[in-house]
């Protein structure tokens, strides 16, 4: 049976910058490409989920404006549910400009835009009528709007995660009992001043981590390290796969979709962050954030060859 899934969280529009370098300060770099393509850390993990064979459901927020139709389009063409994907008068869609250069290292600028609009009332009604195994969140809307979710999926003792992206102070406390709290390498530095590293810096930021949210599991995302697991007697690091990187754009929130809808399933933490570590290893592979996501055949295609 799929995992059902509710992502409450962000949806934007990215705009790719291909480039050499990144300019210095004051200088004009002339680009080779550029290109559009779903985004948003909410949106990206919810379709990842979807394509690997999740039942996604979403909940967020888009401007009645142009990049708004075209996300809406695209998010309801993948058979996701978009009964709560609502737009707003009066706001722009979501945007993240990404600046990509030749070697594969890029940079964000994200303006949320109408994803400040989702409000706890608007939470309250994707729950309405519906089961769901698990819940997905970011911090790219409003807080109040993410310790509603948590508490009603609480409540009903569903899975729970929240992807600690972007990097920012974020009061943790407020999601006791979180089943996966899962920041990266600056978000885990923002958060408890630790930079993880190695074992020993990923252990300490770890246990403080667990001690202010009192959540089942850390997934630290440790980008080409792999991801480190600590919880319920576990404490190690799950290595990635080594590929060559076009895009790394996605990799973080394809990693945790796809590791959210395995863990629904199969309940086993370690075995579902090395699945979601190969979709991730796909989707490097490729330009743009959502276009880049692979699908259950191409991930189980991806781990056949490394058996």
């Amino acid at each position: 049976m799929a995992a059902k899934i509710l992502m409450v969280g962000s949806i934007m529009m990215d705009l790719i910058l291909q480039m050499p370098r990144i300019p210095h300060p004051s200088e004009s770099i002339l680009g080779t490409t550029y290109s559009n393509a779903g985004g948003g850390k909410g949106s990206n993990s919810a379709v990842a989920a979807a394509k690997v064979g999740g039942d996604v459901s979403v909940c967020a927020t888009l401007g009645k404006d142009a990049n708004g139709e075209a996300l809406y389009n695209m998010v309801k063409d993948l058979g996701i549910d978009v009964s709560n994907l609502c737009s707003v008068e009066g706001a722009n869609t979501g945007m993240a400009v990404i600046m990509l250069e030749e070697d594969g290292m890029n940079r964000l600028a994200i303006y949320t835009g109408a994803n400040n609009n989702t409000t706890p009332e608007a939470v309250e009604a994707a729950f309405e009528g519906k089961e769901y195994d698990a819940l997905m969140m970011q911090l790219e809307i409003p807080l109040e709007a993410n310790i509603r979710a948590f508490e009603i999926a609480r409540e009903r003792g569903m899975i729970t995660c929240l992807d600690a992206g972007p990097a920012q102070d974020y009061p943790i406390e407020k999601f006791q009992g979180i089943t996966i709290l899962s920041p990266n390498e600056t978000e885990t530095d923002a958060l408890v001043g630790i930079l993880p590293k190695d074992d020993e810096t990923c252990i300490a930021a770890s246990k403080i981590l667990k001690e202010r949210s009192n959540c089942k599991y850390v997934v630290l995302k440790m980008g080409d390290k792999g991801s480190f697991i600590y919880g319920e007697g576990i404490c190690q690091m799950v290595p990635t796969f080594k590929v060559d990187a076009v895009d790394p754009t996605a990799a973080g929130d394809c990693f945790t979709g796809v590791l959210v809808k395995q863990f629904a399933e199969t309940g086993d933490i370690i075995a579902s962050a090395r699945y979601a570590s190969a979709a991730a290893a796909v989707s490097v592979q490729h330009l743009g954030a959502q276009p880049s996501l692979p699908t259950k055949e191409q991930v189980e295609a991806f781990l056949a060859e490394r058996a």
